[in-house]
């Protein structure tokens, strides 16, 4: 027994819980300020940028960050005020103010921000499995498993929300844990397989570079560092899918710290993403053969309007601007730089194009 005389005359484990939600939303808010910062970063270029280009504006992307952010933002702001109810003006609530807290899980105040949070997991794995398809070149033999996954998770996903809201029950009912472990094991399964399968894609594409421009010409490509390897694979969500998962398959309280962090993580992991491509750093269909031809071109050819001792041009390069990405058409007039072009072509790093 604490010898506090001001302790609250409640039983350890509620006021355990109740340690765990506060730090949990605690650190969630400034994951979400984070956030905040990215999305203003984000819409700034996405709508900025293309008319300095002279190019259209992505909207679908554009809208579907605006959709990321407000369900992340409906879900902080909702949180909070039922942080206010439980500890401001339910204090004195039988059983404290988590016991109160739980008693809501039926209502609006709860059931709106957990289903924005779904919604957001949808919107997030979504996301990164659409880069998956891009990166691996639109072969779907090698991102079927991970489809399957998705689509399983969106439907244990939908029984967890039925169950929460159920009367009489909350996340950590019995009823509602055994969808709740199904669905967040597949999650994050799902987060490591995309991980994992995009961090060695870009490896053997890192790989190839070094292979064919050498260390110095290959690190200076956007999508070879680590740091672009760990953005666009996204590894903070699966990290933070098995530090929620864990202690929540042992029903334990540390789960209350992370739930809250993961369903903004959630939020960050496809902006840090979308950040990359409205800088126009990000990987699309053409990236490994486009920065393959420019780098070989820049390595092993004069520049444009430079001519050797024969008076001859030593290239022919046709170089057209899209929407998302620079086509290149290069034609080189050397048999070890096609080679070393072939090298970093998809086929190479066990992915087959388009």
């Amino acid at each position: 027994m604490s010898s506090n005389p001001n302790r609250p005359d409640l039983p350890d484990a509620a006021l355990s819980l109740e340690r765990a939600t506060i730090v949990g939303d605690a650190l969630s808010q400034m994951v979400f300020g984070i956030a905040i910062s990215l999305f203003l970063q984000a819409m700034y270029l996405l709508i900025d940028g293309p008319p300095r280009r002279h190019e259209k504006r992505n909207i679908p992307l554009i809208s579907y960050t605006v959709v990321l952010f407000a369900l992340g933002t409906v879900f902080v702001g909702m949180d909070l005020n039922s942080l206010k109810l439980m500890f401001v003006y339910n204090r004195n609530a039988p059983g404290g103010p988590t016991a109160y807290a739980l008693s809501q899980y039926g209502k609006p105040i709860t059931v709106v921000p957990n289903a924005a949070a779904i919604i957001n997991d949808w919107l997030a794995a979504g996301f990164l499995l659409y880069r998956c398809v891009v990166i691996f070149h639109l072969n779907f033999a090698i991102v079927a498993l991970p489809i399957l996954m998705y689509l399983g998770s969106i439907a244990m996903s939908v029984m967890v929300l039925f169950r929460e809201s159920s009367p009489h029950s909350h996340f950590w009912t019995s009823t509602t844990v055994d969808f709740g472990i199904p669905y967040y094991a597949l999650s994050a399964a799902l987060n490591v397989l995309i991980t994992i399968m995009i961090t060695t894609r870009l490896l053997l594409y890192r790989q190839a570079l070094k292979k064919t421009l050498g260390n110095e010409h290959a690190l200076s490509v956007p999508f070879a560092s680590i740091a672009s390897m760990l953005v666009e694979s996204s590894v903070l969500y699966a990290a933070t899918s098995i530090l929620f998962l864990v202690p929540y398959g042992l029903k334990s309280d540390v789960s209350n710290i992370f739930i809250p962090i993961l369903i903004q993580v959630q939020l960050l992991a496809p902006l840090l993403i979308i950040l990359r491509v409205a800088k126009r750093r990000g990987w699309d269909k053409g990236t490994a053969t486009a920065n393959a031809t420019s780098l070989m071109f820049q390595h092993n050819f004069p520049r444009s309007g430079a001519h050797t001792g024969t008076g001859e041009d030593n290239s022919d390069v046709d170089m057209e601007r899209g929407d998302d990405a620079v086509s290149l058409e290069f034609t080189p007039p050397m048999r070890d730089a096609k080679l070393a072009v072939n090298e970093l072509t998809p086929s190479t790093t066990g992915v087959q194009g388009m």
